[in-house]
Parts: structure tokens; C-alpha cells; sequence
């Protein structure tokens, strides 16, 4: 067959249905427009490197043309790989065109078409129905079958050659696969042993052998009529041919600079926090091309303080610092620089983020002081998925983009809630009052008597701060809460010595109330809660508790005064739920929490499951028509969002990208409102904050959905070093680039050094570190002796057969 430079003609104009120019037979996408005119550079190579040029001139004519790339026009509208095939043109056209023909009518009356990694490959029905027909399971499982239903010996014998040929043929590929080292596409999961990938092509080694054996096999041991005869030879020949046909090509890498067979996808990210960073990078890896709209001047979103509160923006305190250790809040791919210290300052958290941009070169893809005025699907969205996003810049003047998909990464931390109509007599207050996004640091709080409603951790940072300089600080709660210590057993940080895989394997085997009361009694082991009038009515893991070390000591020293519910204001009197009084209040600073919302997202966007706003895993809106609009950063867990953030924005460019699929929109609303009910179950949870998840359980989801979710027995049976820090050590988020799309060859050693970084900052003074003593050792060795031969002593006299039993089944048999 001649080489497809020498023979492939280029042709100009369209096809009837199924055939195209340079033998490339399009399929119609149900969700991408027919390109009936002939993309130039059709027969491109791609890659010029020696080990492809060496594998690619290993390959026969047929296979070099399946596997050759082709670019889209300079306007991005050309086939992607997987919506298409490739034939010689003179390859039986017409009868090929009619088998291509019915699969066509087949696939759009099943409402399916080609999926790029679907774990099925291809769903084009009839394709798929000749493959399988050529996996080597449903032959061993037919032919033990007969063989096990077979009466005579003549037949016992063909079925067990038949059986023994196919267990062979098995062996055969598997040594191939072993041999050639190639790994799978993704989407070719499936075929355990069938096919082995070259030069990103899936080629039908064992599909072709297992049906020439089987073809044979029925050609001379079945007597058959001549139309059968030919049937088998057809099917045998179709089989062989069968990744050909159903096109199964892995999804080429698009390269940043947009040289790529596959059309470039636009993005837009909304927000440049730490969700909108992650996202941009997520963007990046998956070939994709990002823009992210910053209504503020500088990156980094919550973290980045002003001295003045923005409308419609986070706000962070002067004093604010991290309740979560640097090793637990750090990107996946990116440690915190060791000298950091493991409890950071805003500004530490905000130069972090710098240099994760700068490292991975983001912030050229951000469009700073660009608020985002609106977000609607396009006219031919039901076709192309696409959105049009209105923008507006400094100087006010609006601009309209298209873009292939959005991720919103906005946060929930922006419209303070400040419910003024449940204090009666608020207006009558003579002092000031405001939400805590307005509060900056206590210095206008100098001698003064201040009320703090609310006992989040906002509120219980605000009342330790301010009780330093006011005169009497009340904080008033309406139902408690449950207060945890950052620094844990051996002054390690709590998340580092509790949030371990071992740890939540345990919350899975046992009764939550048995952990509910462990914890409860651990913590009140610290500080009674009752006596310190903290104690809420709720289980310690219903809601996320409070982190805070200094609140119990300032209640205990009377800088702080735990109150109940306000009931009413008079003046400058507060009156509370039980009935007490407090007189001369200077300041109220209402914790409140915060309100939601995404104002410039359509309605048909936004489903409501309850009274949360109903997302797939917390990303997708499950009613819509194409999952090309994400929502990262929208969770609230025991944890820090930036992994979070991360794993979600990996799994939304995956599946925008459409290496992916998410379920059908049934499917989708049955999941988010499960979700809603298990929420509502398991958590306390109100209306301003209905976003709880379990960290760990959340993260290994959204990691399975990646791809990348570390596999403890795996793990166990390989490294088994790993597997014990995986185990036993803190979910970091480096767990999840040890394996799968995205994997970091710095992973392993992140985890294995993880407590060198956590200890780095401590070691500020040089000590001497004590060695075990001998007599230490002696004494421990002779305890040890001593319980162990009272133990034996206490059986002895108990059961005095019991040790004559055993060493009789011990001690040898003599004959």
C-alpha cells in the first residue's frame, strides 16, 4: 500500500454525509458543528523527536495514517480527533460508508456520540458491538461454557483446543503489553488485554489474532452456508480492523502555545484568589487557555489586605493569621518554603501565592481591576456550549467575550451578613456597631465595653484582640460552640497530628457518636466547656468547631464574658436572652457570618436543592445542557480551601477539556439532592453556610473522579515506605501527585520531609538532644519481664493444662 505522502490526494469541498477529503471519514457531533470544508495541513506529522520518527517508521502505511495529525484552521474550527477516522480512500469506500452510515443513524437514535474518555471508549453502538465481539473474555467464557455442556469427547477436545488457543493468546498480548512498556490511553480502560499503545494509537493486537483463531475455528469445525461462511470471514476481518474503524485515539497534548490537532479552548476564571490561581494552572496543564478576570489590583483574593474594605470583596483584619498549618493549606505541586512558619500571617499566605504564580507564570493570564458584569449562554450554546461574559474595567467601559467555558472562583466570603431586624431596638443603639468585614483592628476600641455577637472563629479572634485594650468585652452566642487548640500533643499542629488517612479510616469503621464522645471528653479535658459556659447543644462533629488558643484564657481571666442570645437594645443597654444586662456597651461587632451569591450568573444556571445552592460534588450545575460552567472554591471543611480548590479545578479542566464525562442531568440532581439530605443529616448546618463536606472523604472523591487518588494497597505492595506515611502520616495534598494525570516526580519526597519543614522554623536555638539513658532502657526491659512473667504466672495457676497443651502441639511427634 503506498505511503499516504505519496498517495493522499487533497481534495477541496464537502462530502454527502460521511466522507471527507484526504480519506478522513467525519463523524456528526451532537454537539460540534459538521466542518465540511478540508482543514488545511490534514496530513501534518506531529513531533519530530527520534524515539517518535523511530516508532513511527515501525508502523505499517494504515497505521502511520491513523495515527497522523491534523490541525484546525487558524479559526479553531477544525474535527477533534475523536469525532473522526481515517481510511484510504480506496479501501472499500462504498461499503464501509454504508457500515458508517448505520452506525451513524444508530448512534444520534440513541442519543450518543463519540466520547474522547469515556471508560467504554467510543459509544458509537455498532462499532462497539464488533469489538467487543473481539474481547477475549466473553470467548473464554462461552468456550468453557460449551465445553462444560458438551456430551461428546470429539466436541470436549475442540472446545478445550479452542480454550487453550484463546488462554494462550491472552499470555501472548500480555507479554507484549509487558514487553513494549506503553501506557494505556486513558479512555481505552476497558480492554484489559487487548490492545497495547503506540506512538498514541491503539493497535488491535489481540483483537486481530483472537478472531482469525476464532474465524478458523468456526470455518472448520461448524459446517456453515456459503452466505455464513462469508459473514465469519467479514466479521473476522472487521474485528481485526476494529480500532481503525472506531478511530480510538488518545487525546493529544495541546501545547500553552496552541499548536495543537485539537481545537484550543478558551477560559474564563473569575477571581484571582487562590481558587482563580489554581484554576488558571489547572487551565494550563490541560492545554487550555485561560484568561482570569481580577476586579481588584493585585492577585490573591481574601488574603490581600487593604486598610479599606472593597465593596463586594473579602476583607481580612490587620492580625489575621492562618488557623491551619502550612503543610495542610500548601498547593499539591508547590511546599511552603520551609523557614515559613507553620501558622502564617496574611502577608506570608499572600507572598506564598506570588511566587506559586510566578513560578508557574500566571499572572500574565490575569486582567486586574476587570470586575465581571455578566455571565449568559450564547445564542448557539445548545450547539457549542459556549458563554458570553460581559466585562468592565477601571475607566467603565464594557467588553463582550465569548469563551468555550467559565470557572468561578468568586469565594463565599464576600457579602457580609448583617441580620439588623432580629436585634430589636437596634436603631435606638447610641454607640457604633458593624459586621466584622468592616473590622481592620481593635485600635478605636481603647477603654471601651464591647459586645461581640457571634462565636465563629472571626468573632473569637476579634474578642481576644480587642479584650488586650478594651475595658470589658462580652460575646454573645446563641448556641455555643465547640473550641479546639491549634497546638495539639507534643506541641505539634492539630491538623498534622489528627487529619490522617488511619484516622478517617477509623470514623468509617466506627460509630460517630463513639467520636463524638472521645473528642468531647478530650477536649473537655482541657477546659470544661459546661464551666466556661461554651458548650453547645451539638456533637462536637456536627459542625466545624471553633480554632482558637487564647479564647479559653481570656474567658478564664474575665477579659471576655460569654453571654447568651441578644434579645433587645435600648439604647446604649443590651439585654439578653436570660435576662441579664449589660449597660454602657460602646460597641457592637456583629459575626454573623456571610451570604452567597453569584449576581452575575444567569438563573437557569443556578439550581437550588434545599436552601443551598445545588451543585454536582460542589462544581458542576447539574441542569445544564454542557458542563462547560464550574464553581471552585465553594465548600467549607474541617481543612484548608486551597487543596480543596485545587482538586476541584483538576477535575472541572478535565472534564471541559472532555477527558471527563459527567452523568447524565438526571443523574446529576439525583446526587446533588442525596447530597442536600446527607448534609442536612450529618451536619448543623444554616442557611448562610450550607457547604459542609468531610475534608478527606471530599478530597479521595473528587480525586477519584481525577484519576488520582492514591491507592493504599497498592501502595502497600510497592512502597511500602510510602504506604506508611500515606497511612499514618497527615492528608497533605501531596498524596495526590503521586499517581494518575498530573503526576509530580517531587511528590514522594514532599511526603517524606513534610515534618523536616514543619520543624524547620522551631529550630531557632541550638539544643543538645538527649539520648535514651542505659538505665532507662534497663528499667523498661525489666517492667516489660515483669508483667509478662506475671501474666504466665496468673494462667498457670489459673489453667494449669494450658502451657502442657501447647508445648505437647509444639514439641515434634517421636514415633
Amino acid at each position: 500500500m503506498p505511503s499516504p505522502k505519496a498517495k493522499a490526494p487533497v481534495r477541496s469541498g464537502g462530502s454527502p454525509v460521511l466522507g471527507g477529503s484526504n480519506g478522513r471519514y467525519d463523524f456528526m457531533s451532537l454537539t460540534k458543528p459538521l466542518n465540511r470544508s478540508s482543514p488545511p495541513h490534514l496530513l501534518q506529522r506531529q513531533g519530530s523527536d527520534p524515539t517518535t520518527a523511530r516508532l513511527r517508521a515501525s508502523e505499517s502505511p494504515t497505521r502511520r495514517r491513523g495515527s497522523s495529525s491534523s490541525t484546525g484552521s487558524a479559526s479553531g474550527q477544525g474535527m477533534p480527533e475523536e469525532d473522526g477516522i481515517r481510511l484510504n480512500p480506496s479501501f472499500i469506500r462504498v461499503a464501509l460508508s454504508s457500515l458508517l452510515a448505520i452506525d451513524l443513524w444508530l448512534s444520534k437514535r440513541l442519543g450518543v456520540c463519540a466520547c474522547e474518555d469515556s471508560s467504554w471508549g467510543s459509544v458509537r453502538p455498532l462499532m462497539k458491538l464488533i469489538e467487543i465481539s473481539g474481547h477475549g473474555i466473553p470467548w473464554l467464557a462461552v468456550t468453557a461454557y460449551c465445553l462444560y455442556k458438551s456430551d461428546s469427547a470429539a466436541g470436549q477436545e475442540v472446545m478445550l483446543n479452542l480454550l487453550m488457543g484463546l488462554l494462550l493468546d491472552l499470555v501472548l498480548v500480555g507479554i507484549v503489553k509487558a514487553v513494549v512498556r506503553r501506557r494505556r490511553p486513558a479512555h481505552n480502560r476497558m480492554d484489559m488485554f487487548a490492545t497495547f499503545s503506540v506512538d498514541r494509537y491503539s493497535f488491535p493486537s489481540g483483537h486481530a489474532t483472537r478472531a482469525a483463531m476464532c474465524g478458523r475455528f468456526l470455518l472448520a469445525h461448524l459446517v456453515l452456508a456459503a452466505p455464513l461462511r462469508v459473514l465469519v470471514l467479514l466479521w473476522a476481518g472487521l474485528v481485526g480492523l476494529s480500532r481503525v474503524l472506531l478511530g480510538r485515539h488518545n487525546a493529544q497534548k495541546t501545547t500553552h502555545a496552541g499548536s495543537s490537532s485539537t481545537m484550543v479552548l478558551k477560559v474564563a476564571v473569575i477571581g484571582a484568589g487562590p481558587s482563580g490561581l489554581t484554576s488558571i494552572k489547572a487551565c494550563l496543564d490541560e492545554g487550555l487557555v485561560p484568561t482570569c478576570f481580577e476586579s481588584s489590583d493585585d492577585m490573591g483574593g481574601l488574603w490581600k489586605f487593604k486598610e479599606v474594605s472593597e465593596p463586594n470583596r473579602a476583607s481580612i483584619y490587620r492580625s489575621l493569621t492562618i488557623n491551619i498549618s502550612k503543610e495542610m493549606m500548601c498547593y499539591s505541586d508547590f511546599p511552603i518554603p520551609a523557614d515559613y512558619p507553620n501558622y502564617m500571617h496574611h502577608s506570608k499566605i499572600l507572598k506564598y501565592f506570588r511566587m506559586y504564580a510566578e513560578h508557574f507564570k500566571l499572572l500574565k493570564h490575569i486582567r486586574y481591576q476587570t470586575s465581571v458584569k455578566s455571565v449568559k449562554q450564547t445564542s448557539d450554546y445548545s450547539r457549542t456550549g459556549k458563554w458570553q461574559v460581559v466585562t468592565e474595567n477601571r475607566d467603565g467601559q464594557e467588553e463582550t467575550h465569548v469563551f468555550d467555558a467559565v470557572i468561578c472562583c468568586s469565594g463565599h466570603y464576600t457579602y457580609p451578613n448583617l441580620p439588623l431586624k432580629d436585634f430589636p431596638g437596634i436603631e435606638t443603639f447610641e454607640g457604633k456597631y458593624f459586621h466584622s468585614w468592616d473590622y481592620k483592628g481593635p485600635e478605636d476600641m481603647h477603654g471601651k465595653r464591647v459586645v461581640v455577637i457571634g462565636i465563629g472563629n472571626s468573632g473569637g479572634d476579634i474578642a481576644v484582640e480587642s479584650s488586650r485594650v478594651a475595658e470589658q468585652v462580652y460575646m454573645s452566642t446563641r448556641r455555643g460552640a465547640w473550641v479546639i487548640r491549634q497546638v495539639s500533643d507534643n506541641g505539634l499542629p492539630v491538623d498534622m497530628k489528627y487529619n490522617t488517612r488511619f484516622v478517617h479510616i477509623l470514623f468509617q469503621l466506627f460509630p460517630m457518636n463513639f467520636f463524638n464522645w472521645f473528642g468531647e471528653k478530650k477536649l473537655n479535658a482541657m477546659y470544661d466547656h459546661t464551666m466556661y459556659a461554651l458548650k453547645p447543644a451539638h456533637r462536637l462533629f456536627s459542625q466545624i468547631p471553633v480554632i482558637n488558643d487564647d479564647l479559653p484564657l481570656k474567658i478564664l481571666s474575665g477579659s471576655v464574658i460569654i453571654k447568651p442570645n441578644v434579645s433587645e437594645i435600648r439604647g446604649s443597654t443590651v439585654v439578653f436572652d436570660d435576662g441579664s444586662v449589660v449597660e454602657k456597651v460602646d460597641t457592637i461587632v456583629f459575626a454573623t457570618g456571610y451570604g452567597y451569591g453569584f449576581p452575575y450568573l444567569p438563573e437557569n444556571a443556578m439550581y437550588k436543592s434545599g436552601h443551598r445552592l445545588g451543585l454536582y460534588k460542589h462544581v458542576f450545575p447539574p441542569n445544564l445542557e454542557h458542563p462547560t460552567l464550574a464553581v471552585v472554591g465553594f465548600i467549607h471543611a474541617l481543612g484548608a480551601i486551597m487543596p480543596q480548590a485545587e482538586m476541584q479545578a483538576r477535575w472541572a479542566t478535565r472534564v471541559i477539556k472532555g477527558h471527563k464525562k459527567l452523568p447524565s442531568n438526571k443523574a446529576m440532581i439525583k446526587a446533588v439532592q442525596n447530597d442536600t439530605k446527607d448534609m442536612e443529616e450529618h451536619y448543623i448546618v444554616s442557611k448562610l453556610t450550607p457547604l459542609q463536606v468531610d475534608f478527606v472523604s471530599y478530597m479521595d472523591e473528587i480525586a477519584g473522579e481525577v484519576g488520582v487518588r492514591p491507592s493504599l494497597l497498592w501502595l502497600l505492595f510497592t512502597d511500602y515506605p510510602l504506604f506508611k506515611k500515606v497511612l499514618w502520616g497527615p492528608v497533605t495534598a501531596y498524596q495526590y501527585r503521586l499517581m494518575g494525570p498530573g503526576k509530580w516526580e517531587g511528590a514522594r519526597r514532599a511526603i517524606f520531609t513534610q515534618f523536616d519543614r514543619m520543624y524547620q522554623p522551631l529550630k531557632t536555638r541550638q539544643l543538645k538532644e538527649e539520648k535514651p539513658s542505659l538505665a532507662g532502657r534497663l528499667i523498661k526491659f525489666s517492667l516489660t519481664v515483669m508483667v509478662g512473667g506475671a501474666s504466665i504466672y496468673y494462667i498457670h495457676v489459673r489453667s494449669p493444662d494450658t502451657f502442657p497443651a501447647l508445648l505437647s502441639k509444639i514439641r515434634p511427634q517421636t514415633v
